[in-house]
């Protein structure tokens, strides 16, 4: 995220004024700062930052998928947090960078140099749906414990063979 998309970001939420604007520097980029559509259905200000970065994990990760598949990649996000190995918040685990590299990200749509805005108020408001489902315990876990995913449509990550999988969910395969 550019300095300037930041300062933007920061005076549009009225977190710093504009005085004082020009001489902050960025902060860590986490999913929480990226803007929504002014489209959307559902306004990021009517959220709290965790849902909104579970909610565009779903939207990026499993927009063309089910609502199981949706939920699936919802829970896998989920899971991470409850798990000493990955950072304790959803945007955290969002935005954490892949172990043992210092390029690249646990998310395709975060360091895919893309916008992140959702296009489509349907699929962004069906991932709202079921971000705040799934934090608030209303949909099970259809992957049973799941930390890790990938496409099925990639060959299987080198990681993928270490794992232990545990079910594929429409596009994806899930393991932990």
């Amino acid at each position: 995220m550019s300095l300037r998309r930041l300062i933007l970001l920061l005076l549009l939420s009225g977190l710093v004024a504009p005085d004082v604007a020009a001489q902050e520097k960025p902060a860590p980029e986490t999913p929480a700062e990226v803007p929504v559509a002014s489209t959307a259905t559902v306004p990021a200000a009517t959220m709290d930052a965790e849902t909104r970065c579970l909610a565009l994990s779903v939207y990026w990760e499993g927009k063309t998928e089910t609502r199981e598949g949706q939920l699936a990649v919802a829970h896998t996000v989920l899971n991470r947090t409850k798990n000493p190995k990955f950072p304790n918040t959803i945007c955290g685990v969002v935005a954490q960078k892949p172990e043992g590299r210092k390029k690249g990200c646990q998310f395709s749509w975060w360091c895919d140099g893309k916008r992140d805005e959702p296009k489509d108020d349907k699929d962004w408001h069906e991932a709202v749906d079921v971000a705040k489902a799934t934090m608030k315990a209303e949909a099970g876990d259809p992957t049973g414990g799941a930390l890790y995913f990938h496409s099925s449509k990639i060959k299987p990550p080198v990681w993928a063979t270490k794992r232990k999988r545990l079910a594929r969910i429409g596009d994806h395969i899930f393991y932990r």
